[in-house]
C-alpha cells in the first residue's frame, strides 16, 4: 500500500508540473514552472523534500568496502581549458562509470560539446562529460554507483565538475578525479 501512495503522489506531481508549465505558456500564471523543475539549485530542494515526504527506503545491502571507480578516467594523457570545464586527452576507450549514486539531468547535444551527459549525484555535485561516443540514459533515470555512464574512444572528453553550485578549477578539478577515482 505504500508503494501505491507514492505512486499517486509522483503521478500527481508530474500532472502538476505539466499543467503549470501549459498554464505559464498561454500567461495564466506568472510562475515559470519549467525554470523551477530544470534549475539545479531547485532540483536540489526538490529532491530533499521528496526524501523527506517519502523517506528513505532500508538499505538490504551491506558495504564491506569502499572501492574506487572509474579509475580510467585517471589514464588521459593531456589537460587544456574548454568551454568553463576540461579536455581530457585519451588514447585508449574508456567507460565512464558512475561515482556514486545520482540522478542524469541531461543528455543531450551541445554545440561545443557534442554528445554530453550531465549526473547529478547525492553529494550535490554535478559532472558533465561532453564529446562522448556513446550513452543509453535518458534525463531524470537514476544510476547507481559504479553503473555505465557512457563510452568515450580515444580522443577528447570534455568535463565540468560543479560542486555546491562552483564549477572546480583545474587544480579542483585534478583533485576531485583523484580522490573519485583512486584505490
Amino acid at each position: 500500500m505504500n508503494k501505491l501512495w507514492k505512486w499517486i503522489a509522483a503521478v500527481l506531481l508530474c500532472v502538476v508540473v505539466l499543467v503549470g508549465s501549459q498554464l505559464h505558456e498561454r500567461g495564466q500564471i506568472a510562475v515559470d514552472v519549467n525554470k523551477i523543475v530544470y534549475s539545479s539549485e531547485d532540483l536540489t530542494i526538490m529532491r530533499n523534500f521528496l526524501r523527506e515526504v517519502f523517506g528513505k527506503e532500508p538499505d538490504t545491502t551491506i558495504t564491506v568496502s569502499s572501492d574506487k571507480v572509474n579509475q580510467e578516467l585517471l589514464s588521459f594523457v593531456a589537460v587544456k581549458p574548454y568551454d568553463s570545464g576540461y579536455l581530457l586527452t585519451f588514447e585508449q576507450p574508456i567507460p565512464i562509470l558512475a561515482i556514486e549514486n545520482g540522478l542524469v539531468v541531461y543528455t543531450g547535444h551541445s554545440k561545443n560539446t557534442g554528445k554530453t551527459i550531465s549526473i547529478y549525484y547525492e553529494d550535490d555535485t554535478t559532472v558533465t562529460y561532453g564529446n562522448v561516443d556513446s550513452f543509453s540514459l535518458l534525463p531524470y533515470t537514476s544510476i547507481e554507483r559504479g553503473s555505465t555512464i557512457a563510452n568515450k574512444e580515444p580522443g577528447d572528453l570534455y568535463i565540468k565538475i560543479e560542486e555546491n553550485g562552483k564549477v572546480l578549477n583545474l587544480e579542483e578539478t585534478l583533485e576531485w578525479m583523484k580522490e573519485h577515482t583512486q584505490s
